[in-house]
């Protein structure tokens, strides 16, 4: 068998070091928005979260789910019925199923909670854009409502900077 040149060999070297060195170096450190492109959607554009997968993307609505809490999930349609607001809703579903409204904790944004009085402590969140037909619809879990609400407002800073339909 021929031997390797010193050049081939050093190549050789460097080669498993790198290979290594991809295996060995935690890819969590690494910030997700590197390995991951933002994801479009009309006119937005919005940040992949780690916790969070979309797993519906279409014309007129993109739905994503939480890898945590696989109940959670959330929604984000365009052109929606803008005749009531996220509070007469709320109020409306409260009266006929036994669930209680809640104030969105954010004035700015338009929006309410309803809270479903169950084992799973579920609840339904309703926001609207003020200046866009855009609703958003969270369904899920209370306490996962947390992985959410960086890209909920994520979006809705985004809707409310435009002065465009997306």
């Amino acid at each position: 068998m021929k031997s390797l040149g010193k050049t081939k060999t050093a190549f050789l070297l460097l080669g498993v070091a790198l290979v290594a060195a991809a295996f060995l170096v935690p890819t969590k450190e690494t910030p997700i928005s590197i390995l991951t492109p933002d994801i479009i959607w009309g006119q937005l554009s919005i940040s992949p979260r780690p916790d969070i997968n979309v797993t519906g993307v279409h014309p007129n609505s993109i739905v994503f789910v939480s890898n945590i809490e696989p109940q959670a999930r959330l929604t984000i349609a365009k052109n929606g019925n803008f005749s009531k607001t996220p509070k007469d809703i709320i109020t409306s579903l409260c009266r006929n199923d036994r669930c209680t409204y809640v104030a969105y904790n954010n004035p700015d944004v338009d929006g309410a909670i309803a809270r479903f009085q169950s084992d799973d402590d579920l609840q339904l969140v309703l926001i609207r854009s003020q200046k866009e037909q855009v609703w958003m619809e969270y369904k899920g879990p209370t306490a996962a409502f947390v992985f959410f609400e960086p890209l909920i407002s994520e979006v809705h800073q985004q809707i409310e900077s435009k002065n465009q339909v997306i």
